[in-house]
């Protein structure tokens, strides 16, 4: 019994910790202020720049770095209450790019989308790189926990 419980916990497919409801408040957000992109200023490098056609369905979005060299992108889509990450190049398009399996990276790309889904108070209140990242640290640790997940790795 323990050995095939231990290979379904294996087979599994990591999860994103970004939910669909907060895709669904980003979408509303883009929506409100009448936009398709965002950048943030003082993040620099993957990901400072995120693009969504609020009328496009599905509803997909694109994280990217505005320097014309950088021709990776990630793309953050939810289907069906399944929130997925996609990783490749701009030319490939969204259904040619790999879906990110690697836990490693579902989180980098969940942090890099979190910047952009930062209230306003949290904004102001925390407006530089690090700051951001202690908001980003301690979302994901209050996902994990509703999840389950700080019962399976105690430093958390």
């Amino acid at each position: 019994m323990k050995t095939i419980q231990t290979l379904l916990e294996k087979s599994r497919h990591p999860s994103s910790a970004t939910t669909p409801a907060m895709i669904q408040a980003f979408w509303q957000r883009l929506f409100r202020e009448h936009t398709s992109q965002l950048a943030l200023d003082w993040l620099h490098g993957f990901g400072n720049v995120v693009y969504a056609d609020t009328y496009a369905s599905p509803f997909i979005i694109q994280l990217y770095h505005n320097h014309p060299q950088d021709k990776r992108v990630a793309y953050l889509s939810e289907t069906a209450g399944i929130v997925e990450w996609r990783f490749g190049i701009k030319s490939m398009g969204y259904h040619q790019c790999s879906v990110v399996t690697d836990p490693d990276n579902i989180a980098w790309l969940d942090s890099l989308f979190w910047f952009y889904t930062a209230t306003d108070s949290q904004r102001t209140k925390n407006g530089r790189l690090g700051d951001m990242r202690q908001v980003v640290a301690e979302r994901i640790r209050t996902i994990q926990k509703k999840q389950g997940l700080w019962k399976k790795n105690p430093s958390y």
